[in-house]
């Protein structure tokens, strides 16, 4: 009984002294990304495009069809909690649509996304430029048919270039930077996208299976974005009474009728989806990402297809 006990105890110590050499054991760090110099492409023609659908990520489905790698994590993990969020707003809310307020104002020409692409070879070209635009909102609604004429909206900055490659027709590009314009909810916003990926298939008759992907600064996302989304869902309360009170029973913490950004912010069932997911800034504030280890940014991912047009181009 005696030996017994004995093997038992030291096989304790055993299994103690094993653990602890294991805590001592440094973890393996991952390599951080090193930031590359981005070269325009000099040559190739010009194709032009406009949005003519643009998709908002409303379900798991489509969080993950819209998902890109947004900080090049060396696991290739997809990043879109800007999906997460409207998948649950609209969870909690089955009544609640996003989409059919959307392709209003894309098919009316109230919200107007320019697209040009400067390649060599629209089939395999390694050395792409891919820009995005604001365009000014249409006196008519467009056609969609490749006669459409659009004038960028110079009272925007201008996006530079999505820098990438064409294999078998698919773009794939970034990181880069872009303003973006959308409406949510009913309420239109505009957003500057850091870390922006951009894939999509195109062809001289436009773009398919389009996803844009990039990160928005906390800051960022706690003054535009998530004030757009409680405006919006408070303007939905007073018009439907059907959406209003699932909306009102999830979100609606101290019973006054009214969505603030704080009740968001602090809804349990939230919480995950409003927190920033991605280390895209370094400590100095540069784009650099998995540097310091931070959360600084929210990733955002959406859908989108595009029909040839014409508008005056930016001299580069």
């Amino acid at each position: 009984m005696k030996m017994k006990n004995a093997f038992v105890l030291n096989a304790i110590l055993i299994l103690l002294l094993l653990t602890a050499c294991s805590a001592l054991k440094p973890t393996p760090t991952q390599p951080a990304s090193t930031p590359t110099t981005v070269v325009t492409p000099s040559t190739g023609a010009q194709y032009q495009f406009v949005t003519n659908k643009l998709m908002l990520p409303a379900t798991k489905e489509q969080t993950q069809m819209f998902a890109l790698n947004i900080d090049d994590d060396p696991k290739q993990n997809s990043d879109n909690k800007f999906g997460e969020l409207l998948t649950l707003l609209v969870t909690a809310a089955p009544g609640l649509e996003l989409q059919p307020t959307l392709d209003q104002a894309v098919n009316t020409g109230q919200l107007v996304s320019l697209h040009m692409l400067k390649t060599d070879d629209l089939l395999n070209d390694p050395s792409v430029s891919w820009f995005v635009f604001l365009g000014q909102r249409t006196a008519a609604a467009p056609t969609f048919d490749g006669s459409d004429e659009f004038t960028l909206d110079t009272l925007t900055p201008l996006n530079s270039p999505i820098i990438g490659s064409l294999t078998n027709g698919r773009f794939s590009g970034g990181p880069g930077s872009a303003r973006v314009r959308m409406l949510l909810l009913g309420q239109l916003i505009e957003v500057d996208l850091i870390g922006v990926r951009l894939e999509s298939n195109v062809s001289a008759d436009g773009c398919v299976d389009g996803i844009l992907g990039g990160g928005v600064t906390v800051e960022e996302f706690r003054s535009k974005l998530l004030p757009a989304i409680a405006d919006g869902l408070n303007q939905i309360i007073k018009e439907n009474d059907n959406v209003a009170a699932p909306l009102l029973q999830a979100f609606d913490s101290d019973k006054d009728k009214t969505i603030t950004t704080q009740e968001l912010e602090s809804n349990p069932v939230l919480m995950i989806a409003v927190s920033p997911d991605l280390d895209l800034l370094d400590s100095s504030g540069k784009f650099n990402p998995r540097q310091d280890g931070e959360s600084d940014s929210y990733s955002i991912g959406f859908g989108f297809t595009c029909v040839p047009s014409s508008f005056v181009a930016p001299e580069e």
